[in-house]
């Protein structure tokens, strides 16, 4: 009996032994530096499709190549808003889902945006990730500012100092009017944007894949 309870907490620990050697672990906040595989704008794009990434640099940890270069992280737009006509900018919450080998091996992730760079006025608003586009307010001010000056302009020429006041007012509240009936800018990722992506939760690789790119790199 004590034999045959040894034997069985033998083949436990080997079991346990065998499992953990089969598999690299990469820590919570490891990055992964990606570039965008396509274009994405609140302005055509809407909440739930999908978007694809594409590792630029291998993922080393302990000397072991462990993700390589081509990799591609899957994910989706989990939420956008577009720019209002009065207030708002444009926002996009990008979630990564899947992380897929070039040889189709898929692993689930958990990770969140740090840096988007090359996305013109894009910046990272919140912890969670969310990217924040361009804001308006400058848009608004150059365009009130024009109209000022273009109706105090025309005002002189027709009025006098009274037709240039008259003539301002009326212009800069014509540029508010027309710069109030559009959208504010909308927030794109051009193809190619570098995207910063820090795991949330380790992430398990198995060591076949790894074994199988590191050789293949060599």
């Amino acid at each position: 009996m004590v034999k045959r309870v040894a034997l069985v907490l033998s083949l436990v620990i080997l079991s346990a032994w065998a499992a953990t050697g089969a598999t690299i672990t990469v820590p919570p906040g490891t990055i992964f530096h990606c570039r965008l595989s396509q274009t994405l704008s609140t302005a055509s794009d809407s909440q739930g499709q999908l978007f694809a990434a594409t590792l630029a640099e291998p993922l080393v940890v302990n000397g072991n190549q462990v993700v390589p270069a081509g990799s591609t992280i899957h994910g989706r737009i989990a939420s956008l808003n577009r720019p209002g006509r009065i207030k708002g900018v444009g926002k996009m919450l990008l979630v990564p889902e899947t992380l897929a080998f070039p040889n189709g091996q898929t692993f689930t992730i958990d990770a969140v945006l740090l840096h988007a760079y090359g996305a013109p006025g894009a910046r990272i608003a919140n912890p969670e990730g969310v990217l924040r586009g361009p804001d308006a307010r400058l848009r608004d001010l150059k365009e009130v500012g024009i109209g000022i000056g273009g109706g105090g302009l025309l005002g002189t020429m027709i009025g006098g100092l009274h037709g240039t006041l008259v003539g301002g007012v009326i212009g800069g509240a014509a540029g508010l009017v027309d710069s109030l009936r559009r959208r504010g800018p909308d927030l794109t990722l051009p193809r190619g944007t570098e995207l910063k992506f820090e795991l949330n939760r380790q992430l398990v690789v198995s060591r076949p894949g790894v074994a199988e790119y590191n050789l293949s790199s060599r």
